[in-house]
């Protein structure tokens, strides 16, 4: 179909999984599978989440047809389909039409209503992408899944996102130093913030020091039950909260390697990269790791004056000191500190992934 716009993978050595190469298609899938699921059943630890302060109450009125014909208008006629095969340019034309679209709006507030997400919406097929840079491409960690899903489900989801955004933001939730997959915080704010923070450091004669850190498969191992305790936190209602235990079970997906298709896999962790509900909820999930973060390096004994700047999957924690070994060993315990907090959320941080940089 010429509409899927395939790619073809570079030529590569068979992908190596505990030390034995997937030389068939059968192990290549389990392979990919067990990697992008391999956090199911990591523990997770909740009690923190009730050191959190409370926050504003959100209301969730029923959706508008607007919100809809502002969500569609954003969208790319040439994106690639999911498993329906419709285009966004099949289905804008469609949304013009005033009964048609009164239809799918009536569709999305009985989701809500319900408290539940539609099978339809909940099977999705996984395009294997190789990540730009690097130095091979033996492991699948070198790859990540592309989630493709049903295009009316998606455009449901990209009215929920929006939503969703403007709630946790303007109630207080999300951290005002979470600066990545929330709108009106781009790349460039964070390049600022950082610039800033050098400068204010330099006129008061010291050097600013940061150590960069990376969350191990991120997307595909935000854990449910956290999620779910996480929207509770944010004050959103009870049916809400159901919907999204509805949105995550018995969700379905199928991997795709160059021409070829694996059976369905059911999926019980993670949120898909290409879901426009991604990058808030994977927000959603960080949001109290920084603010536990920021109390426990203000609350020990002897306070650490760090900061830390979150890029949904990247960090970056800051020290401005004028001696190198003062800030260094207040990176050390900050370092440790956000370990032991992904670690309680089902999060694991890559080690061999860090850097540091000194700025002076």
């Amino acid at each position: 179909m010429n509409w899927v716009k395939k790619k073809a993978l570079p030529a590569v050595e068979s992908i190596i999984y505990e030390g034995i190469p997937c030389n068939s298609l059968k192990s290549l899938w389990n392979t990919l599978h067990s990697s992008y699921n391999s956090a199911a059943n990591w523990p997770i630890n909740l009690a923190f989440l009730n050191e959190l302060p409370k926050y504003d109450n959100i209301e969730w009125p029923p959706f508008s047809k607007q919100e809809f014909r502002d969500a569609i208008a954003k969208c790319s006629s040439t994106s690639t389909p999911g498993p329906d095969h419709i285009l966004w340019r099949h289905l804008k034309p469609v949304v013009t039409d005033n009964d048609c679209l009164e239809r799918i709006v009536n569709i999305a507030n009985a989701c809500i209503a319900f408290k539940l997400w539609p099978t339809q919406f909940k099977s999705a097929s996984s395009v294997i992408i190789p990540k730009p840079n690097k130095a091979a491409y033996n492991m699948s960690k070198s790859f990540c899944p592309i989630v493709l899903l049903n295009t009316t489900g998606k455009l449901i989801e990209k009215v929920i996102s929006t939503r969703l955004q403007f709630h946790t933001t303007s109630n207080g939730f999300l951290d005002p130093n979470q600066l990545g997959g929330i709108r009106q915080r781009s790349t460039t704010d964070t390049g600022l913030y950082l610039s800033y923070v050098i400068r204010a450091g330099w006129l008061k004669q010291c050097h600013t020091s940061v150590v960069t850190f990376d969350v191990a498969q991120f997307f595909p191992s935000l854990n449910h039950s956290f999620l779910s305790s996480c929207l509770g936190k944010a004050r959103l209602s009870g049916n809400i909260v159901r919907f999204f235990n509805s949105y995550h079970t018995e969700r379905t997906t199928m991997y795709t390697w160059n021409g070829f298709s694996s059976p369905s896999f059911d999926t019980s962790v993670g949120v898909g990269q290409g879901s426009a509900l991604s990058p808030i909820l994977s927000a959603i999930y960080m949001a109290p790791i920084i603010k536990t973060f920021k109390r426990r390096v203000k609350n020990l004994q002897d306070e650490i004056p760090t900061d830390v700047l979150s890029f949904v999957d990247d960090g970056l924690l800051v020290s401005q000191e004028k001696s190198y070994e003062i800030s260094s060993a207040y990176l050390l315990c900050s370092y440790n500190i956000m370990s032991k907090i992904l670690l309680d959320t089902g999060l694991i941080m890559e080690h061999d992934k860090l850097e540091v940089f000194h700025f002076t």
